[in-house]
């Protein structure tokens, strides 16, 4: 599909961040142009037109450090993650549920602006999985730069 943002504030992800009234036209999963001008060229006329309405439009984010099997929130106390880990690992029932938070965790950030994701430690495969079936389209997550199980020394993170 060929479309055409236009009257959008665009955030280029420049230093200086200073929003620009303009369209992006994209062209399948690639952006073609940015254009500064509230009116579109010509030679997008083919190009489905989505007005959207003067709201801001930046580049997708990146988590460079993502662990999916957490929701990110801060905890008021240490657990032990490798007992956590044998006890969502022991049976197909806790992997099935543990599977499914990892993939809202994923979504989470996808619709929280986070297009990319680099994911440093999980559980078994999760990760990996995840990853595949977003790419097949059976699932909603952002990009996956996947790891896998997290490694550590004995007694550390992990």
């Amino acid at each position: 599909m060929k479309y055409i943002l236009t009257n959008c504030k665009i955030l280029s992800g420049k230093e200086d961040m200073q929003p620009v009234l303009g369209y992006v036209a994209i062209d399948g999963d690639k952006i073609s142009e940015v254009g500064s001008t509230p009116t579109v060229p010509a030679h997008y006329s083919d190009y489905k037109v989505i007005d959207l309405g003067g709201k801001y439009l930046m580049p997708g984010l990146i988590n460079m450090h993502v662990h999916l099997a957490g929701n990110g929130k801060p905890q008021k106390k240490q657990r032990d993650n490798a007992k956590l880990v044998k006890k969502i690992t022991s049976n197909s029932l806790m992997r099935g549920i543990a599977y499914k938070l990892v993939c809202k965790y994923a979504k989470i950030e996808l619709l929280s602006g986070v297009t990319t994701i680099r994911t440093v430690g999980g559980i078994i495969d999760f990760d990996t999985r995840l990853r595949d079936e977003s790419e097949k389209g059976k699932k909603v997550a952002p990009r996956i730069i996947a790891s896998n199980r997290g490694i550590s020394v004995t007694g550390g993170h992990m």
